[in-house]
């Protein structure tokens, strides 16, 4: 028995209906259709466009793992301290994850001057932690004569590592410090 062979091609509205005064004709060398017989030719049609959304599907399939893989990149809790892991294909890193972290540091009344710490991210960076960048929690109320006098900063003798940092409370004028901050950190 001969069988059709199939090529992945699809051509819309092409196949072929055969009509009532057509001969039965099968496939032979000098037959219509180039050989395929005009009796063949609907099947040999939709067994090309079989073929081509075969194709299509196995592709589609193959797209739809990569796609998940790279949905996978993204995770986060979002929470008063949570983070986001972002995945991004670095220029010079390649394939990678961001990690964008965040908190809040309430000591609950102004503390002193002083280095404080060390506080844990919500998860370790893998790798590194790039940067930190707290904000002063001031006890002053908007338009005080002292309200922004507190800073906190990040020390330079204490630098972050992949799973904690440390705060230096700065007193600038007044009797008192500040009396927390918020950060957020950035790392790989």
């Amino acid at each position: 028995m001969a069988t059709l062979i199939d090529a992945a091609e699809f051509t819309s509205n092409e196949v072929y209906q055969i009509q009532a005064t057509d001969p039965v004709e099968g496939a032979a060398s000098g037959a219509s259709f180039s050989g395929t017989g005009i009796s063949n030719q609907p099947h040999q049609q939709l067994a090309n466009r079989t073929a081509f959304l075969k194709q299509r599907q196995d592709v589609n399939i193959s797209n739809i793992g990569v796609l998940q893989a790279f949905q996978a990149l993204f995770t986060g809790l979002m929470a008063p301290n949570g983070y986001l892991k972002i995945g991004v294909q670095d220029i010079n890193k390649g394939l990678m994850q961001y990690v964008v972290q965040w908190g809040l540091m309430n000591w609950g009344t102004p503390q002193s001057e002083g280095l404080y710490g060390p506080y844990s991210f919500p998860i370790a960076f893998p790798n590194a932690c790039e940067i930190v960048i707290p904000v002063t929690l001031t006890p002053e109320k908007p338009g005080s004569a002292s309200a922004g006098d507190n800073v906190i900063m990040v020390s330079s003798s204490y630098p972050p590592n992949t799973s904690q940092f440390w705060v230096w409370n700065n007193q600038i004028a007044g009797t008192d410090a500040s009396q927390g901050f918020i950060y957020l950190a950035i790392g790989f």
